[in-house]
């Protein structure tokens, strides 16, 4: 989703302890990273990670990632531009210039208009929301994997190609975030980041109406129409 600019973004440690694999690395790598503040975006990159095979951490945050890091050598690291407390090309930035940098790093986003900046920052690959096996597996890992997306088949093995069956726990807290956001206050940025984390979560479920009304909200900076948008999502996830 677009990159929000929140004030006093946390400063990131210095990158250490990360590691490649071995030359010869052929399999997947066997822990991923992923930064993004969305629980049913993450849902779908958890299905994936089990699928085949991979440890998954996930942090929703610049600071949260900088702990991560600060214990764990992840091979594959997936970074969401839009974060609450800064952008997540920052941290791209950061990794792609790393010493020791990750095998592999991924940007994923809801808007297309994100590739451009996120390949500038030095990613490897750009995903488009919503994320799944038979599109973006190559790209997530770095390797084609054939015999992987062979035995998924056109269905994945029944794990859906969209995450239209996200874990309903996890949408509910995603919307209840939204409706924290606005509770805080009218500060712009606080305002344009709830309207862009609500299209992230649409384009992973994915609704693309949904995710259109959020950007046009926050464009607009209209709190009431992203609180109505919150309570017609609430209300029809409640009917499945």
């Amino acid at each position: 989703m677009p990159e929000p600019r929140l004030p006093d973004a946390p400063a990131l440690p210095p990158l250490t302890g990360l590691t490649r694999p071995a030359p010869g690395f052929a399999c997947p790598p066997r822990l991923m990273l992923l930064v993004e503040d969305s629980r049913v975006a993450a849902e779908a990159v958890r299905l994936i990670c089990r699928r085949i095979g991979i440890r998954l951490r996930r942090a929703e945050s610049l600071a949260h990632a900088a702990m991560h890091l600060r214990v764990y050598r992840p091979d594959i690291v997936l970074v969401d531009p839009g974060l609450p407390d800064g952008s997540g090309l920052d941290l791209i930035a950061r990794l792609a210039s790393a010493r020791m940098r990750p095998s592999r790093l991924v940007g994923v986003s809801g808007d297309a208009a994100m590739e451009g900046p996120v390949m500038a920052a030095g990613a490897d690959a750009f995903l488009l929301k919503p994320v799944s096996v038979a599109q973006h597996l190559a790209a997530m890992t770095g390797e084609l994997a054939p015999r992987l997306a062979a035995q998924d088949g056109g269905e994945e093995d029944g794990l859906p190609t969209r995450n239209a069956g996200a874990d309903p726990l996890a949408l509910r807290d995603d919307l209840r975030r939204v409706r924290d956001l606005l509770a805080e206050g009218a500060d712009p940025a606080r305002l344009r980041y709830a309207g862009q984390f609500l299209a992230s979560v649409a384009q992973a479920l994915p609704d693309r109406g949904l995710a259109h009304a959020a950007l046009s909200a926050s464009r607009d900076g209209d709190s009431a129409r992203i609180r109505a948008l919150v309570t017609r999502t609430e209300g029809e996830s409640a009917a499945f």
